[in-house]
Order: C-alpha cells, then sequence, then structure tokens
C-alpha cells in the first residue's frame, strides 16, 4: 500500500486524531506543528514525495526502493487516510494513536528547545530512513535532496538549529524570523477556521511565499549567498495526489 507521510499530511492526521483521541488542545498543536517542521526537513521523508522523485529524477527501480525498503516516519504509513471519506483503517488508528502518544511527551517542552527534542525522540526513525535513502539515491541525488530539505518550513527553515548556526543568526534576526513565523502560524490558524479545502490550499501557499519572502529580507547579502550555498535553486514540494476528476 502507499504511505502517505507527516510531511504530506499533517492536517489530515490532525483531523483524524479526532477518531483516536480528544481534539489536540492549541499547546499540541503547536507540538505537531514543529514535528511536522522537522519532519518536513528529512531527506528520508522528502524522498517518498512524486514531485521530489521527479526532480531527482530517479528511476522506476529508484522509486520502487523508496516505497518499499524506507520506513515511514511521523504519521506516515499503512496506505492512503482512511478508506473514504476521512475515515481510518484500524491499522492507521493504532499506528497514530501510538504516535500521539510520543507527541504528548513533548508538550511541556519549551519552545526553544523543542526541535532538538523532538529530532531526539523521533532520531531512530529519522535516521532510519535518511540511511535507506542514501543506499537508493546516487550521490548527486542525496545532495539535491539535502538542499530540498534545508528549504523546507518556510521562514521557519531559517531557525532550524542547523540553519541558523551555519547562517550564523543573531539574536535579533531570530526575534525578527520568529516574530514572521508567528504571525503566519496565527493566519493560517485562521484560515482553517473556515475549513480546509483546495482554496484554503492556495490561500495558504500564498501566505508562505509572502511571508518566506519578507523573512529572506532579514538576511545579509553573505547570509542570502551563503542560504543560496546551502539550498540550490528553489524548489515547492507539491503535497497531496492529483484531484479527483468530477463524473460527467
Amino acid at each position: 500500500m502507499r504511505r502517505i507521510l507527516l510531511a504530506a499530511g499533517l492536517f489530515a492526521g490532525i483531523v483524524c486524531l479526532s477518531q483516536v483521541s480528544a481534539q489536540p488542545s492549541p499547546e499540541m498543536m503547536k507540538v505537531f506543528r514543529a514535528v511536522r517542521q522537522v519532519t518536513m526537513s528529512s531527506p528520508g521523508v522528502l524522498a517518498a514525495n512524486p514531485s521530489v522523485q521527479k526532480e531527482l529524477k530517479l528511476d522506476d527501480d529508484q522509486a520502487k526502493a523508496v516505497k518499499e525498503k524506507v520506513p515511514p516516519v511521523g504519521f506516515g504509513g499503512g496506505g492512503r487516510f482512511g478508506k473514504g471519506k476521512g475515515e481510518l483503517t484500524d491499522e492507521q488508528k493504532e499506528r497514530m494513536a501510538k504516535m500521539f502518544e510520543k507527541v504528548q511527551k513533548l508538550a511541556d517542552v519549551p519552545e526553544d528547545k523543542l526541535e532538538d527534542k523532538i529530532r531526539e525522540e523521533f532520531k531512530d526513525e529519522l535516521d532510519g530512513a535518511n540511511k535507506e535513502v542514501e543506499k537508493i539515491l546516487k550521490p548527486e541525488q542525496m545532495a539535491r535532496l539535502k538542499q530540498i530539505a534545508r528549504q523546507q518550513g518556510g521562514p521557519s527553515a531559517y531557525l532550524s538549529t542547523e540553519n541558523a548556526k551555519d547562517l550564523k543568526l543573531t539574536d535579533d534576526q531570530k526575534k525578527k524570523l520568529k516574530e514572521i513565523s508567528d504571525e503566519l502560524q496565527k493566519d493560517t490558524q485562521a484560515l482553517f477556521q473556515g475549513g480546509f479545502s483546495p482554496e484554503t490550499r492556495e490561500k495558504m501557499q500564498m501566505l508562505n511565499k509572502e511571508a518566506t519572502e519578507k523573512a529572506a529580507g532579514v538576511l545579509t547579502a553573505e547570509q542570502k549567498s551563503k542560504w543560496k550555498e546551502l539550498t540550490g535553486e528553489p524548489f515547492t514540494v507539491q503535497f497531496g495526489g492529483p484531484r479527483p476528476k468530477k463524473d460527467d
């Protein structure tokens, strides 16, 4: 069965959690977003995305190997979300319940330590997926995949532990970038109040693009040059499959 990873369906996963647990609190939503950020920046997760595979020019054997050998991370695994209309399979319910319990342990972690704690909590899963991908991809494909991974997360990408260190961000820059990220998060949350639809996704992408451009303005010319070196050409990961055709 085809895998769906957390990075490709966080919102759907959170909605489906209502079938296995109580609705997540605002505090837990912050943790879910942080988990999503970490997951989206994992090469082992992104390698399963069809649009990324196309960018990397994976051949059929490589794509098949990724599907069969790379273990799922986060809430992924076990086929599409549900058997129809958002319904979860028993396998997915069990997996998501276990993952929810794991994420709950992070509820009281301070925000400035959350990313490192998430990487620690999910280390085996993240490392396992990354190691398998490295066995499948060619060196040049792996290099590009790591560039794409660094780009993920919109304005929050600059604030990841690794990127912030490599860019040598100042405390003032981190503060400004966090304000931009928090504003985007607030706007996105407000957008979701009206439900999730293709139009909502398009608006979310626009908000993310605007915030990312604003965040780039916080960097110095030297940092922008370094970021270009670290990330290569910009690439937009496409999440979700094609829209189903309407009956005539």
